[in-house]
């Protein structure tokens, strides 16, 4: 994927199913966390990550600065999507993982937002997320064209 601003810049997504486990729970036989309060990420959450670092790293490392953009025939068309820092996004998993039978389970939900505030690199969106700031928009454009 590319931004669409004046100056292009290539963005990459992982993106993995919307009932991806977001924190270990089936990993300890006990089913219990790592220690009092604290349950780590998932094998699939924290090798999304990996599987994106290294993905952006090897992109930067081969195409160098920017990325010329061809047409159909394969010749240039003089537009490039630059690749300083690309940003990442790993699209995994629902908040409704990190719920009880009848509510938030507070030190699951630390324990996640904690582990995704403090990636440098990529930012971790779950499914339910990605809707809400979807619906978000489309309601903000609605409203725009309402006004008008």
């Amino acid at each position: 994927m590319q931004t669409n601003g004046q100056i292009r810049s290539l963005v990459f997504a992982e993106i993995k199913h919307h009932d991806t486990a977001l924190i270990t729970n089936e990993q300890y036989k006990s089913g219990a966390e790592y220690r009092p309060g604290c349950w780590p990420p998932s094998v699939e959450l924290a090798g999304g990550v990996t599987q994106l670092q290294q993905t952006v790293l090897l992109a930067r490392e081969q195409l160098g600065e920017a990325l010329e953009k061809l047409d159909d025939a394969g010749a240039e068309t003089g537009e490039k999507a630059f690749i300083v820092r690309p940003r990442s996004y790993l699209i995994i998993g629902h908040l409704r993982k990190l719920r009880g039978l009848s509510g938030v389970h507070r030190a699951k939900y630390r324990s996640f937002e904690l582990y995704r505030r403090n990636l440098y690199e990529p930012d971790v969106i779950t499914f339910d997320e990605l809707l809400a700031r979807a619906e978000w928009h489309v309601q903000a454009v609605e409203a725009d064209v309402v006004g008008q």
